[in-house]
C-alpha cells in the first residue's frame, strides 16, 4: 500500500516576530483549508492511504470534515497518539508514520517544523509547505501540487535519485555528545536564559553558522547571502561573526525590516567542520527557536553535515511525472 503523512502544525506562523515587524499572520481557518487540499492533491495521485497527525486545533479533523462524501477514494485516517502541544508531537509523529511504511511526508510549517520532523526521520521524502515568519527550509508552494508531487513519490511513479535532494544540516555538540541538530542556522546570542524563544533582536546576536545564505531569503541567514550566497545544494555553510570592524551589509532580517548589519568576520566551512562556541555564557538559537544554554564551564561545538533530510523538488516531480504521461487519461 501506498500511504503520506501529512504534519501540520497549529502553533506556526503566530509568534512574536509578527509584533515587532511586517509579519503576516496564517490563522487556523487557512491551516485547514490547506490541508485539505494537500488531502485532494494526494489523492488525485492514487494513494492507498492518507495519515495525519493530531493537533490541538484539530486541523485535520477539519479538514476531513469538510470533504463532500465521496469526493476522495483514499483511506483518510487521524494517528493514535497521546498529544504534548509541542514539538515533540511532530518528531512523534514522523516516527510514527516510519513504522507504518509513509513513503512520503507533506509538512505544514516553518523552519522548527521541519526541524522537528527530520530529527526523527533522515530517510522519507519531505514536501515542506511554509506556514511560519522566517521560513528558508519550506516554501510558498500552492498546497494542492504539493499533495499531488508527495503522492508521485510515495507511489514511486517516477525516479527518486531525479526528484530528492538530501539537503544539510548541523549538529550541536555539548560537551562531547551530540545533543541537537538545526537545518537552517544556528545563532550564538548574548543571553543567560531561553526567554521567549523566537529571535528579532540584532543586538543580542554574535554568531551565526548557517548550511544556507542567500539574498532572497528572509531572516539572518540573508546576512550571509548579501556577502557570499550559498544554496541549498552547496556543500559548503558559512560562520559569521557581527559586531565592530568595518563591514556592513544591508538586508532583509525581518519580514518588512532591512537593517544595516556590522559583521566582524565571516568565513566559509566545510562538510565536517566544527565551529567552536566561544561566546560564554550564551544562548543558541536553532532554526529561529532559543534551544540550548551554554554555561561558561561548557564545550560546545557546531558541526556542518551533509547527511540531512531528503527533500522533494516539486516542481521537477510533476514535470518528470507529465513527461511519462501519467496525467493523460485514454478514451474509447
Amino acid at each position: 500500500m501506498s500511504k503520506v503523512g501529512i504534519i501540520a502544525n497549529p502553533a506556526s506562523g503566530k509568534d512574536i516576530r509578527r509584533l515587532v515587524s511586517y509579519a503576516s499572520i496564517m490563522d487556523n481557518m487557512e491551516k485547514v483549508n490547506q490541508v485539505r487540499r494537500i488531502i485532494l492533491g494526494i489523492d488525485s495521485t492514487g494513494v492507498d492511504e492518507i495519515l495525519i497527525m493530531p493537533d490541538s486545533n484539530g486541523l485535520g479533523h477539519c479538514a476531513m470534515e469538510g470533504l463532500k462524501s465521496g469526493e476522495i477514494r483514499a483511506k483518510v485516517r487521524i494517528l493514535d497518539m497521546t498529544m504534548t502541544c509541542t514539538e515533540e508531537d511532530s518528531i512523534r509523529a514522523a516516527e510514527i508514520m516510519k513504522e507504518l511504511g509513509v513513503g512520503c511526508i507533506v509538512t505544514l510549517g516553518g523552519d522548527g517544523t521541519n526541524r522537528a520532523v527530520a530529527k526523527a526521520n533522515s530517510s522519507i521524502p519531505l514536501v515542506p509547505v511554509s506556514t511560519g515568519t522566517n521560513n528558508v527550509f519550506p516554501l510558498m508552494v500552492e498546497p494542492t501540487t504539493a499533495g499531488m508531487a508527495a503522492g508521485i513519490v510515495a507511489r514511486k511513479i517516477v525516479d527518486c535519485e531525479d526528484i530528492v535532494r538530501t539537503h544539510k544540516r548541523l549538529i550541536i555538540v555539548k560537551n562531547g555528545l551530540e545533543i541537537d541538530m538545526a537545518l537552517i542556522d544556528a545563532v550564538v546570542l548574548d543571553q543567560l536564559f531561553l526567554g521567549s524563544r523566537a529571535v528579532w533582536k540584532l543586538s543580542e546576536i554574535r554568531e551565526i553558522v548557517c548550511t544556507r545564505a542567500e539574498p532572497s531569503n528572509m531572516g539572518l541567514t540573508s546576512i550571509g547571502g548579501s556577502l557570499h550566497p550559498i544554496g541549498p545544494e552547496d556543500k559548503h555553510g558559512m560562520h559569521m561573526k557581527l559586531g565592530g570592524g568595518s563591514l556592513r551589509v544591508r538586508a532583509a532580517v525581518l519580514p518588512g525590516l532591512i537593517r544595516e548589519v556590522a559583521v566582524k568576520e565571516v568565513r566559509i566551512i566545510e562538510p565536517g567542520e566544527e565551529i567552536e562556541v566561544t561566546y560564554k555564557p550564551s544562548v543558541i538559537a536553532l532554526d529561529g527557536e532559543r534551544e540550548v544554554t551554554v554555561r561558561a564551564s561548557d564545550e560546545v561545538r557546531i558541526r556542518l553535515q551533509t547527511d540531512g533530510p531528503n527533500v522533494v523538488d516539486i516542481d521537477r516531480t510533476l514535470l518528470r511525472a507529465a513527461e511519462q504521461g501519467f496525467f493523460r487519461s485514454n478514451s474509447g
